[in-house]
């Protein structure tokens, strides 16, 4: 039988609650033999402002995934560099596991720029979408994908840098592994 893989991605800069929230309700909805996260090396579609090396936001991950208790880290576009297009790394997880059943995490905003992805027909055909919608009951999706609603809640990496800039709490907005890591390591105070 093949095994049902999830992939999601993301720059994860940090990793925080709600990347949490989307990995369990995925996980439980999807039920997958192998979860990996994916951290992007650079997001073609996405404005990096403080962008913070990867060693960092692999160990962020790896402390979320050990609190979880599921998945694993896909270093392939930290370790590719360069623009980190979806397409190239659904073929190396394809290479590895070539009789898989991809399934490929994105949120209603990803869903919306679908038309802007690089060989974004060619990567339908390799995967199944699984479209995490929080704003709204249910989120119109193409038929060949899969749609989930999670309980929304407004956490961005953004708003966990500023504040820890600011010398502020972020104590409910990222796990209690990650907020010790990040004053350890003194991320994102400049």
């Amino acid at each position: 039988m093949a095994k049902s893989i999830v992939l999601y991605g993301g720059q994860f800069n940090p990793i925080h609650i709600a990347h949490m929230v989307v990995a369990s309700e995925v996980n439980a909805f999807i039920k997958p033999d192998v979860f990996y996260f994916i951290p992007s090396f650079i997001s073609p579609l996405k404005e990096h402002t403080d962008y913070l090396e990867g060693r960092y936001r692999v160990d962020m991950i790896q402390s979320v995934i050990d609190d979880l208790g599921f998945g694993r880290i896909c270093l392939n576009e930290i370790e590719r560099r360069g623009q980190s297009y979806t397409y190239d790394t659904v073929m190396y997880i394809l290479d590895k596991h070539p009789d898989a059943k991809l399934y490929l995490v994105i949120g209603t905003d990803q869903y919306n720029q679908l038309h802007k992805w690089f060989k974004i027909n060619e990567l339908k055909s390799y995967i199944t979408f699984v479209i995490v919608n929080r704003d709204k009951t249910t989120q119109e999706v193409e038929s060949e994908m899969l749609s989930i609603t999670i309980p929304r809640i407004d956490i961005s990496s953004t708003l966990i840098r500023k504040r820890v800039k600011n010398k502020e709490n972020i104590q409910a907005l990222v796990s209690p592994s990650v907020e010790q890591y990040i004053r350890e390591e003194g991320l994102y105070e400049s």
